[in-house]
């Protein structure tokens, strides 16, 4: 049951191993995530490589995938997906439309929907200008209320072509100037609820919210978002959807624990799913085994809240295209 909290990485290109499908039907974990190494050459090979896998085992297991447009896409689309920034500037112009964004997220929901994938880690909604060492032209604006509206549009889209999506990186990463792949970010702007405010506003559209790994000064000096509950429970107190970590083995968290201890420690924190793209499966077996070991001081209450949020991607077929 424990290890239904994580969505992981996987090793395999066009050809299932048998390692793959016993890790996964002795595990069961609720997602995998892929990445440009796992896509096979052309769109039917990846169709058939996705489908297979889940056709292989034994649950309903969902495959996520980050594709947001320019610098961020694991699969090349047939048809142009802009940059974020690119897309905010165009619309800040009048360009283009909420209708215009509504039908580009459609279009990539329908492609990704197609290929098997079922979650989309996308849109990114933290604020431009603040911090371009990794977010940059990701962003949409800088006006949180823009940012909410395309970011809206973007994803009721996306829901309509079949496919989930998941907003990022709460509370904004767009707080910190430092890439949280290599290092600890810390606060550096003050606007704190200027970079909420497009979760808040998009919170009833999105079926996730991913987390960060930065220290918010504001909310919890000593713990970044992904492990402290006081920055959690500030996302739940509006949002009902499932809170995903970052992947818990960025550089960011090294000096909070190993994997296993950083899983137990986001999910104390009130995270629900629970991201490591690392693909090294010995390693990730051990990880459910210690989260298992060790979940029972968790209330049941608390397991039944991240269980129910779960339900809104590891069954997202009972709920995609019905919100558009």
């Amino acid at each position: 049951m424990f290890a239904g909290f994580f969505i992981v990485g996987i090793k395999e290109k066009n050809n299932i191993t048998q390692e793959l499908i016993d890790f996964l039907n002795t595990y069961k974990p609720s997602g995998i995530i892929i990445f440009s190494h796992n896509i096979p050459d052309d769109y039917e090979t990846t169709r058939e490589f996705l489908y297979s896998i889940k056709g292989k085992i034994g649950y309903n297991l969902f495959i996520c995938v980050d594709q947001e447009g320019g610098r961020v896409m694991r699969i090349k689309p047939p048809f142009e997906l802009p940059p974020p920034r690119e897309i905010g500037s165009m619309y800040e112009k009048k360009v283009i439309s909420d209708d215009d964004v509504f039908e580009l997220g459609q279009k990539l929901g329908s492609f990704l929907s197609y290929l098997g994938i079922d979650v989309n880690f996308a849109p990114c909604v933290d604020l431009y200008g603040y911090n371009f060492s990794v977010i940059g032209d990701r962003a949409y604006s800088d006006d949180p209320n823009i940012v909410a509206r395309i970011a809206e549009s973007f994803s009721k889209g996306m829901i309509s072509g079949g496919v989930l999506p998941v907003a990022k990186h709460f509370p904004g990463h767009g707080l910190v100037e430092e890439d949280s792949h290599h290092v600890l970010p810390y606060q550096k702007f003050s606007d704190l609820e200027n970079h909420i405010k497009p979760f808040r506003l998009i919170s009833s559209t999105v079926y996730g919210i991913m987390t960060a790994h930065i220290i918010i000064k504001d909310i919890d000096p000593k713990l970044p978002a992904t492990l402290s509950a006081k920055t959690i429970s500030i996302l739940k107190s509006f949002f009902s959807g499932c809170v995903i970590t970052d992947d818990l083995g960025m550089k960011a968290l090294d000096g909070f624990g190993d994997i296993s201890s950083l899983a137990l420690k986001s999910f104390e924190a009130g995270c629900d799913a629970l991201l490591i793209c690392k693909n090294d499966y010995n390693l990730l077996a051990k990880v459910f085994e210690d989260f298992s070991r060790e979940a029972k001081r968790f209330e049941q209450s608390r397991i039944q809240d991240s269980v129910k949020r779960m339900a809104f991607l590891r069954f997202k077929r009972n709920f995609a295209k019905k919100i558009s």
